[in-house]
């Protein structure tokens, strides 16, 4: 799956003791939906559809928490004063490899953290779930989310062409957590 992000460099103004990163739940999915379709659309534009049921409340509900006999996948929220500000999807296969699904942000709370601290509570499932490494893709041309990315470690490792969308090509990133 195609992950982004619209992050900052920067961490929470003040303590960020208001906020916090919890799993997804049910009454959660709307707005990560919003947050989702806003951030995919803000770099995609009219190549990512309006209908698009890729972040559907009802897909984000299921999606929330899967286990079967391969992997684990979770979707956490970051909330700030009781409104859900970010959403990030994780996965960890039994065979040692993650995936980092998707991040998006609140448009109005970039250059809080907001991503950083969902990247932090991403390492820690990824870890207790014991995952050597970690990959991901982004659009070729979403800036923004490749200096995310390097920022927190990931480093290219291929490229697609025309590979989620035609016309849009992705850069495969991939992040070892144990020495390889």
């Amino acid at each position: 799956m195609d992950s982004h992000n619209e992050d900052s460099d920067s961490r929470p103004a003040g303590s960020g003791s208001d906020l916090t990163v919890r799993p997804m739940d049910a009454g959660d999915a709307p707005r990560a939906s919003a947050i989702l379709n806003a951030a995919f659309r803000g770099f995609l534009g009219d190549k990512f559809p309006e209908d698009s049921p890729h972040f559907h409340p009802d897909i984000l509900i299921a999606t929330a928490r899967v286990e079967d006999p391969f992997m684990s996948s979770r979707i956490f929220v970051a909330e700030q004063q009781g409104k859900v500000v970010g959403v990030v999807k994780v996965t960890a296969g039994r065979n040692g490899l993650g995936v980092f699904d998707y991040i998006g942000v609140d448009p109005d709370s970039h250059t809080r953290g907001v991503g950083s601290l969902l990247m932090a509570k991403a390492e820690e499932f990824w870890r207790d779930h014991h995952q050597r490494k970690i990959d991901t893709c982004v659009s070729a041309h979403n800036t923004k989310a490749i200096k995310f990315y390097l920022k927190h470690g990931f480093i290219p490792e291929g490229y697609r062409r025309d590979h989620f969308i035609v016309g849009v090509d992705e850069i495969i990133l991939g992040r070892f957590l144990t020495a390889p």
